[in-house]
């Protein structure tokens, strides 16, 4: 299947450009630890709830907690993230670094995710991707569907004809009522069929947009 060419790429974080899950899953069990919460979480349980909100992660994680003690638990764990994630950070997936090096030659690139706030900026400093980036939109932001996130960004930047990279079904899902294409990438930690590309490696998704004319 083929596309128009796009005026601009926007691209997921975790799945999509990397896997810090690892560290995720230290943090939040570091903040549990502080509650002297029994609870200990294993990658494999943050996992299956990558690419959700933060808001609905929390209510599968903490359906013990009153909306109260949820809200001060979210705080912590951000503040905990925040700090450890600069430094712990993830592993990028192969050919990341050189692809959106690449691709920012030929294409506006934007982040845009269902993290936390400021976790887009950590992340792009991490990578060392930072200079190739034109803007940034998370959940954190604005506590707004990824879907909403997407026209919010379309407007600000007044983009014409965008492409969202991702690698789940809410983001085929979400990126369809955008109105907007999606580049589904097969490594990531999601399934959908809902995309109008697909790619088994970041290497052969920039081949693909840096060849397209």
């Amino acid at each position: 299947m083929t596309i128009t060419k796009p005026d601009a790429l926007v691209l997921d974080m975790d799945g999509t450009l990397w896997d810090a899950v690892d560290t995720y899953t230290w943090c939040w069990n570091e903040a549990f630890k502080e509650i002297s919460d029994p609870t200990v979480l294993k990658r494999e349980d943050l996992l299956k709830l990558m690419g959700k909100p933060i808001d609905e992660i929390m209510r599968n994680v903490t359906s013990g907690m009153t909306s109260e003690e949820r809200e001060k638990f979210v705080n912590r764990v951000h503040e905990i993230e925040t700090r450890e994630l600069p430094v712990r950070g993830g592993k990028l997936f192969d050919g990341v670094k050189d692809g959106i090096e690449k691709l920012s030659k030929k294409y506006r690139l934007f982040l845009l995710s269902n993290c936390e706030k400021g976790q887009l900026p950590i992340f792009a400093r991490f990578a060392g991707i930072e200079n190739y980036i034109s803007g940034c939109i998370s959940f954190g932001d604005t506590h707004l569907q990824k879907g909403e996130n997407m026209r919010l960004l379309q407007q600000q930047f007044q983009l014409k004809n965008p492409v969202y990279i991702g690698d789940t079904d809410g983001d085929g899902i979400q990126t369809r009522l955008a109105g907007w294409s999606f580049a589904f990438v097969r490594y990531g930690f999601g399934s959908t069929d809902h995309f109008d590309l697909a790619f088994d490696s970041f290497s052969e998704l920039t081949d693909y947009f840096m060849n397209l004319s």
